[in-house]
């Protein structure tokens, strides 16, 4: 693994492919504890990967499994329709939905709250494994059990 600073950036190289950039901040990744994660992907998917790789930067030991209808994962692990992304990982029992910044996943880990997961829906340029970079505000909500949401964290 390589970081790769600029004056308003930083990339991680992780055997020679180019992860993930962040903000204009250049903040690395959040370490996280080293925790087990199970991410659900399409293997069709090329971004999933990338953000997988991401999420081993931080000290998550991640498994992977693939399948082909995601949309049965979305629906049976609680994610409402307009909150989904490409792929759904599942951290110590919460569902955490998209290209999630290790900030959130620290957050949540870190006070536990009685939600289901954490969702940042879509696939928002400049997020991690996904190309580009930050142009807005990520909004990351709260899965509530009720199915309804709330704003968790802003980044």
């Amino acid at each position: 693994m390589k970081w790769i600073v600029t004056g308003i950036s930083i990339a991680v190289v992780v055997a020679g492919v180019w992860i993930w950039q962040g903000d204009e901040s250049g903040t690395p990744p959040v370490e996280l504890p080293s925790v087990k994660a199970t991410a659900l992907y399409d293997p069709a998917c090329g971004c999933c990967g990338e953000h997988i790789a991401y999420m081993e930067t931080t000290g998550l030991a991640v498994e992977t499994q693939t399948t082909t209808n995601m949309a049965a994962v979305k629906d049976e692990l609680g994610v409402p329709d307009g909150f989904a992304s490409c792929h759904t990982t599942i951290v110590e029992g919460y569902v955490v939905e998209g290209h999630m910044p290790s900030e959130a996943i620290a957050k949540l880990l870190d006070e536990r709250p009685d939600i289901v997961g954490i969702s940042l829906p879509g696939m928002p340029a400049g997020s991690p494994g996904m190309s580009g970079v930050k142009n807005e505000t990520w909004v990351i909500y709260a899965l509530e059990h009720d199915g309804s949401t709330s704003v968790f964290l802003e980044i």
